[in-house]
């Protein structure tokens, strides 16, 4: 009896200082590992970095289409969804059946104050856009569909960083058409987890 109690005793301890040891990363608070999993990026209805197609479609809330293309396949929402006020195409983008890209490409009311507007929105969530050179957003899609998008057209295009290392594009990509675009850390090279115990 005096050993479980000194042993409940002892589990009481290490809980109340707020520390768990997971094999491989050391010790690390509860609150640390809150924090963390507040920061990494989820997408609408709980979509994340990583899941396969039928994950995304058996989450997603609206009738999604499936194209594959090599090593890239596409899924797109077959009726426009809401965004912010607006509505918009929706698309996952997936590499070897893990999601890489999204994108909402606005088709209907794209007006200079709208797109504003929808800079505003991200301005809110994810801080200060700072300019990107339309090459940028053309080699992200290229990976998808050669050439799918030309250089000229894509203008005000506009990056922000999440704390996760998502990469949020919002730009015109054709005169009177504009899309936001999301890429996970991993395509951007910023999804690197480095160990740290002992350092």
């Amino acid at each position: 009896m005096k050993k479980t109690i000194v042993i409940l005793c002892l589990v009481l301890f290490l809980f109340s200082q707020g520390t768990c040891v997971s094999e491989g990363t050391g010790t690390q608070s509860i609150r640390e590992m809150v924090m963390t999993d507040q920061k990494r990026f989820v997408f609408r209805n709980g979509i994340a970095w990583g899941m396969n197609p039928q994950q995304v479609s058996l989450t997603e809330d609206i009738p999604m289409e499936l194209r594959n293309s090599s090593d890239w396949s596409v899924m797109i929402s077959e009726s426009s969804v809401a965004v912010s006020r607006f509505t918009a195409d929706l698309v996952y983008m997936f590499y070897q059946d893990a999601l890489r890209m999204i994108t909402y490409e606005f088709q209907t009311d794209c007006s200079t104050l709208n797109f504003q507007y929808l800079m505003g929105a991200l301005s809110s969530l994810y801080g200060e856009g700072k300019e990107v050179a339309s090459s940028a957003i053309k080699g992200w899609m290229d990976r998808i569909y050669q050439n799918y998008y030309n250089e000229d057209q894509i203008q005000k295009a506009t990056g922000w960083l999440t704390e996760d290392g998502t990469s949020v594009y919002l730009y015109y990509y054709t005169a009177d058409k504009y899309a936001i675009l999301y890429v996970c850390p991993s395509e951007n090279g910023s999804d690197i987890h480095y160990e740290t115990n002992g350092l």
